[in-house]
């Protein structure tokens, strides 16, 4: 009975405050702006009937039919299902109620529209003029990439038949070097004048050492030493 008394007494608090909201409402004595009252007004009614049926819905859950309801996870994910159906509801209602009425403001003549929504209309064109130049950007920008792609597709095939012509190439037995030529002939010569001097080298570095000071120069006859170690052959010169 007390949850009814209270009911009753907020129906009745509700019903006066609509009276006293009619009559400002409709009265001419406002100092703010008569849409922001309106508007302030109106989000007044939602909360208040969000209020209301908040209050309706108490008496309703101390039921049998609801007390004895197993509350189990299974209700839980049913619940929530419901209201996500409800919100992707709401949004594609919305959505398409949006697009409606662009489509009737851009199809409508100017002559029948205020001038707020002339002005509106007009940028929304200037935003689809320039949404189309951007598709038809990316379309270009898609098709060049695409031939890009194809042109990477067969330089890459291309420098792989290359890869195993080389590869390939280099399994197969070189070609004998013909020692009858002039060039060869003379590049054995000075291979040979420089083993001469390698001996040389070799033989007036280690010849003279017993009067040898090495701690005043001891780097001087041990390069000379690495270069008479270093031999020289034809195929030093010919494969490098």
């Amino acid at each position: 009975m007390a949850a009814f008394k209270n009911l009753r007494d907020i129906s009745n608090s509700f019903e006066h405050e609509l009276r006293r909201i009619s009559r400002e409402l409709f009265s001419a004595k406002v100092s703010e702006p008569f849409e922001d009252v309106v508007a302030k007004k109106i989000q007044d009614l939602s909360l208040f009937y969000s209020k209301l049926r908040l209050l309706q819905a108490k008496p309703l859950t101390v039921t049998p039919q609801v007390t004895e309801c197993n509350k189990s996870e299974h209700t839980i994910t049913e619940y929530g299902d419901t209201v996500t159906w409800k919100i992707m509801e709401h949004q594609v209602v919305k959505s398409l109620t949006q697009t409606y009425t662009v489509k009737k403001l851009i199809t409508t003549s100017n002559d029948n529209l205020d001038p707020e929504l002339v002005e509106r209309k007009e940028k929304i064109v200037d935003q689809l003029k320039k949404f189309r130049q951007q598709e038809s950007q990316l379309r270009h920008l898609e098709a060049v990439m695409k031939e890009k792609e194809e042109q990477l597709k067969e330089s890459r095939e291309n420098w792989h038949n290359v890869l195993c012509r080389l590869k390939e190439s280099r399994k197969l037995p070189q070609v004998e070097e013909k020692s009858s030529g002039p060039l060869y002939k003379k590049l054995k010569v000075l291979i040979d004048k420089m083993e001469l001097m390698r001996w040389l080298i070799s033989k007036l570095v280690t010849s003279r050492t017993g009067d040898y000071d090495w701690t005043s120069d001891p780097h001087r006859r041990l390069k000379a030493l690495a270069l008479a170690r270093q031999k020289h052959t034809i195929q030093n010169y010919t494969e490098s």
